[in-house]
Parts: structure tokens; C-alpha cells; sequence
């Protein structure tokens, strides 16, 4: 159980950092309004993946094991491919803060509305969460529990450091995302090449 908590624990911390739309979002509201609007909108996937959850736990459950080794092997695939465009957009220093990504609008409804409509949750439930959990559910709920504990806790926790941070000041925020690119690459190979492990061994 407490390795179940400490794998979603280091997921958590890799979804923290992966770039996307809703890092964008949730970085332009935090310069915009600061802590507040952006500790509203760190929270919008607890309210908004309830329902990825179960989809990919459903769809998971009904299929034959040799296509969880199938979805493992993608998994693996999929992580290894976030991690490489990640590597190069560290590389190339992206500034996440760019100024005509700012919106002054938003909000919870907005935030959870952008995570739903976006295919990175899904993906990353059907491919790389998904497995695991379902993994941790056949042999109790507290296994279930413990792993999406850590996963949310970290995920959220992290949002809310980068929140802080950006509400704190301006000129830390790319130093600070990049650190964590970095760390989250890192942390993104060793699962990926746990999940093609169990693909091929499983």
C-alpha cells in the first residue's frame, strides 16, 4: 500500500509539471489574480475527473488481459513521448508566462471545462493511471485509495506550489516550471519504462 502511495505520490508530481493548456491557464490566472484565482482553478480536477475516472475504469474493466498489456505497452509509449516534447521544450526555454496566453477571465467552471475537453486526461487515465488503479482496486479499495491519495495530493499540492510561486513573484515562475520539467522527465522515463516492462512481462 505505501508503494501504491508513493507511485502516485511521483505521478502527482510529474502531472503538476507536464505543459499543457490547463498549466497555462492556471499560470496566466495566477499572475492575473493571484493566489485566489489561481488556487480555484489548482483545484478544478478534483471536480472535473470523477467522471475520466470511472470511464477509464469501465472501459478498462471489460477488456481481455492481453489488451492491458496492450494499453501498458501504449502507456509506455505515450510517456516516453510527453517526456521527449517536454525535454524539448526545456531545452528551448519556453516561457510558459507568455503574455498572449494571459486571460483575465475564468475560474473553476472554466478550468474544470478546459481539463474535460482536453484529450491529456484521458490519455493519461486510460493509458498510464487507469491500469494501475485497476490494478490496485482487484486487490483492495484501500490499495485503490491509497494510490489516488497520493496522486491527488501531489497533483494538487504541486499546482498550488506553482500557484504560490507565480503569486510570490514573476521572475522565479520559468526558473521554477523548468526545474520541475526537468525533474518531471525524469520521473516520467522510469515509469515509462516500468509500464513497457509490464507490457512485456505481465
Amino acid at each position: 500500500m505505501v508503494a501504491l502511495l508513493l507511485q502516485g505520490s511521483a505521478l502527482g508530481i510529474a502531472a503538476a509539471a507536464a505543459p499543457g493548456p490547463f498549466l497555462a491557464f492556471l499560470i496566466a490566472e495566477s499572475l492575473a489574480g493571484g493566489w485566489r484565482r489561481g488556487a480555484v482553478v489548482a483545484l478544478a480536477p478534483l471536480v472535473s475527473d470523477p467522471p475520466i475516472i470511472l470511464l477509464a475504469l469501465l472501459l478498462l474493466d471489460q477488456l481481455p488481459a492481453f489488451f492491458l498489456r496492450g494499453i501498458s505497452l501504449a502507456g509506455g509509449l505515450f510517456v516516453l513521448v510527453l517526456a521527449w516534447g517536454m525535454w524539448e521544450q526545456w531545452r528551448a526555454g519556453t516561457d510558459q508566462t507568455d503574455r498572449n496566453a494571459l486571460t483575465t477571465g475564468g475560474g473553476l467552471r472554466r478550468a474544470a471545462a478546459i481539463n474535460v475537453l482536453g484529450p491529456g486526461p484521458y490519455l493519461f487515465w486510460m493509458l498510464v493511471l487507469g491500469p494501475i488503479l485497476l490494478s490496485a482496486l482487484r486487490r483492495s479499495p484501500l490499495h485503490g485509495g491509497a494510490f489516488v491519495l497520493g496522486f491527488y495530493t501531489l497533483f494538487v499540492g504541486g499546482l498550488l506550489g506553482l500557484v504560490g510561486l507565480f503569486h510570490q513573484a514573476r521572475r522565479l515562475g520559468p526558473r521554477v516550471v523548468r526545474a520541475l520539467l526537468l525533474v518531471s522527465i525524469g520521473v516520467l522515463v522510469v515509469f515509462a519504462g516500468a509500464l513497457l516492462r509490464q507490457a512485456v512481462l505481465a
